[in-house]
């Protein structure tokens, strides 16, 4: 069900397609309405290299990688308003990570960025220079309590939490985030945060049916202050969670997208999270719902 309804790009292509020509086709002043599309960019690779569900905001430059990419590619940020074609990158190999990078997250306090490799289970701190250290493993069984396989279960977003030093991790489209500790065990396992190990995000009355009649799950995480904000593949609308679970907001989106997210409360008048579309090769900046509910590098 969900490669039909969720992963079909032709679908997602042709709403892109549509939106661009209907909706965004000429220059627009930044938005003043929360979930409101400030900017879009796409990034210069063409198929199948665009494919990916990476996007980081080091207060500077956008980042992101391919689909279990071995390239860290880094972009101009684009002005407000038309769809743009990213500058050309600034790329820096990864060495470290032998299964690729999937998907990352600033940590402001560090300057580097968390990452998830391309197996879904290793972690890394990886510097601008591509350098990647692998700094613990999730064990798929004893680390992820309840989980649930999906389609692509290798494809895992992450948020830095700066707020406590800890990471949250979500495997895609699926009903729990869980959170561990920058610092693995003496074994280099991941070590769940024992106050608040996980939450769910289809558990009433805190899930996403009453907005998303596709379901309740988690494709995309970002995390800045003391909230969380989750996007969710085929939804036009993303989500504001406290750290326990609890459902705060949702906010109607310009786009649906499907792939990871990142706080940026620095580049336009208004604060912005970047959602990646997964697929077609954009970054869209939608407006945040009040300014500074999420502030870059984790908080």
């Amino acid at each position: 069900m969900k490669k039909l309804v969720v992963r079909s790009l032709r679908c997602v292509a042709a709403l892109a397609l549509v939106v661009a020509q209907v909706g965004f086709g000429h220059a627009q002043p930044a938005a003043a309405a929360p979930g409101d599309l400030v900017a879009d960019v796409i990034v210069p690779e063409g198929w199948p290299r665009n494919v990916s569900p990476s996007v980081a905001f080091d207060g500077h430059f956008l980042y992101y990688t391919e689909y279990a990419g071995s390239i860290l590619h880094r972009i101009n940020m684009p002005p407000a308003g038309a769809t743009t074609q990213a500058s050309p990158p600034v790329d820096a190999t990864i060495v470290g990570a032998p299964a690729g990078i999937m998907s990352i997250a600033y940590d402001a306090s560090r300057d580097m960025f968390w990452a998830t490799g391309g197996d879904g289970l290793s972690i890394y701190l990886l510097a601008k220079t591509g350098a990647a250290t692998l700094m613990f493993t999730i064990d798929p069984v004893n680390d992820r309590p309840g989980w649930q396989a999906r389609t692509f279960i290798t494809e895992t977003k992450l948020a830095y939490d700066g707020t406590d030093d800890t990471i949250w991790y979500s495997p895609d489209t699926t009903r729990r985030v869980y959170h561990f500790h920058t610092t693995g065990d003496l074994l280099g396992n991941a070590v769940p945060v024992a106050a608040n190990p996980y939450f769910d995000v289809d558990v009433a009355p805190n899930d996403m049916g009453a907005y998303c009649p596709v379901g309740s799950w988690a494709s995309g995480i970002a995390t800045g202050g003391s909230s969380i904000f989750i996007e969710v593949s085929a939804c036009n609308y993303y989500f504001e969670y406290s750290k326990t679970g609890t459902r705060l907001g949702a906010i109607p989106s310009a786009f649906q997208t499907s792939g990871g997210l990142t706080c940026d409360d620095h580049t336009y008048p208004v604060s912005v999270i970047w959602m990646r579309q997964g697929w077609n090769g954009h970054i869209y900046a939608i407006e945040q719902p009040r300014a500074g509910a999420c502030l870059y590098g984790g908080g």
